[in-house]
């Protein structure tokens, strides 16, 4: 210990503090190490505690949940542990958030660590915590055109950052070119850009947003582009001086999981620059899984990309910008940053994702792989006709079960849950299984075990809809 030293420093590289937070890190991973497979509840008084507890909680949130699920708040690895004692494989992750599973001892370490901070940070009054977390995000995109940032607590949150931010710099331009079954958010400027109007229903309509398809793969390229563009150039003559910037998911999470070749693209992205628009795009959902730290430098875009925002596997949330868009003060604000212990955790995950995950031979290209031999192998052997198609990047798996209906998927969801799969839906038709693996701590063995309880699932759904059909009215 030295004179030059903070006593806040001093409090964490004391040797009673480490001792403390080692002790806590090892007592968490014994409980955690005995969860080690998926089981049913544990016993008749907790599954009768558990169902109580989720009655309430139902009626007080005024809807029922999607699962019967409330996690215990252990688990091990992918394995998440729930309030009546079963265990399930999870396959989704809080919807992409534990990249690194659960009760990972690195990250509940930097959450034990965060104790000698403030609990929450804010924009007046940031820590540490907030300045090595944005620095650890710069020097990882340097060969990019984004200079700059600004940390705050959640996807949604950071989105309606970079809209303010692309409006301020192309004033009195306001409208933004979106695309077709995009995802953007739900707060009242975010759910106009969301290309659903299940999610504006009974709200205003500034008729500010304007939709170009995206590519399909049915298409090809070459018809694929000519459509974004002649809709694009459409919007363009319609609106000519009223639009700002155009946004996009290089891969859309909640639409499908639909992505698109570099050469796609590279040739919307010229014609928006060549029309002057600010190029925004939203990685809330693909940050860290698609072989890079961000997708726009998986498909080599860095020199395109103005606006860029990133959540969910971070565990806090970001707005990265180039000096030019580099907002004037007062446009961007808040009293929230986030917590110490998520700061913390969100840097402790960048490191991590550089330990031999990115590139063709990384972990997440292997496993990535591998669901996608085990799906195809389904769908040609004890699962044929089950499984229609599968959307395969990265960290980011979906198949198509049956006709993917609503109905379909409902029911193929419900059945792996029963048998110990943890997954969601994403697309508009086909909708589709949507799984966010936590490819940090998986094993190819893991993998091949959720790929089992996939097709017990699929088998299942299959005989009974066999026999609802032998019932139903002809």
């Amino acid at each position: 210990m030295t004179s030059a030293q903070t006593e806040a420093s001093k409090l964490i590289e004391s040797e009673a503090f480490r001792q403390a937070t080692e002790r806590v890190v090892q007592v968490v991973s014994e409980s955690s190490s005995r969860i080690r497979s998926v089981c049913p509840a544990r016993s008749t008084e907790l599954s009768e505690k558990f169902k109580q507890a989720l009655s309430q909680f139902q009626k007080d949130r005024g809807r029922d949940l999607f699962f019967p699920f409330l996690a215990s708040g252990l688990g091990s690895g992918p394995l998440v542990e729930l309030e009546d004692g079963s265990v399930k494989f999870d396959m989704i992750t809080g919807i992409g958030i534990n990249f690194f599973g659960h009760s990972h001892p690195d990250l509940l370490r930097e959450a034990l660590l965060a104790a000698g901070s403030d609990i929450y940070q804010g924009n007046l009054q940031p820590g540490r915590e907030t300045a090595d977390l944005l620095r650890a995000l710069l020097v990882r995109v340097e060969s990019s055109r984004l200079k700059h940032g600004w940390v705050t607590t959640c996807g949604t949150m950071a989105n309606e950052i970079a809209l303010k931010i692309i409006r301020q710099k192309k004033f009195p331009a306001s409208h933004i070119i979106a695309f077709s079954d995009c995802f953007a958010g739900r707060s009242t400027a975010m759910q106009e850009i969301t290309d659903n109007p299940k999610y504006r229903e009974g709200q205003p309509h500034h008729g500010e947003v304007h939709y170009v398809p995206f590519y399909h793969p049915n298409l090809g390229l070459r018809e694929s582009v000519r459509l974004t563009l002649e809709a694009l150039h459409e919007h363009l003559t319609r609106y000519a001086g009223k639009i700002a910037g155009i946004m996009m998911e290089p891969v859309q999470g909640e639409g499908g999981f639909n992505y698109a070749p570099r050469e796609y693209y590279l040739e919307i992205f010229e014609a928006a620059k060549k029309a002057g628009l600010a190029i925004w795009l939203d990685e809330i959902q693909t940050f860290g899984r698609t072989g890079q730290l961000f997708a726009f430098q998986t498909f080599e875009l860095q020199q395109y990309v103005d606006v860029v925002t990133a959540a969910k596997m971070l565990h806090a949330s970001v707005v990265l910008f180039s000096e030019e868009y580099n907002p004037k003060p007062g446009l961007v604000a808040g009293t929230f940053t986030g917590t110490s212990a998520s700061l913390r955790v969100a840097r402790r995950v960048i490191e991590l994702l550089d330990r031999g995950f990115y590139g063709p031979s990384g972990r997440i290209s292997l496993l990535s792989d591998r669901f996608a031999r085990n799906l195809q192998k389904l769908s040609e052997g004890s699962c044929r006709g089950m499984i229609a198609s599968q959307r395969n990047i990265g960290g980011m798996v979906a198949f198509q079960p049956f006709s993917g209906t609503q109905e379909d998927v409902k029911w193929v969801l419900m059945k792996m849950f029963e048998y110990g799969v943890v997954a969601f839906q994403c697309g508009h038709g086909p909708i589709l299984v949507r799984m966010l693996p936590p490819f940090g701590v998986m094993s190819e063995q893991q993998v091949d075990e959720v790929s089992l309880i996939i097709e017990r699932a699929l088998l299942a759904v299959a005989e009974e809809r066999k026999k609802k059909a032998e019932v139903s009215p002809s």
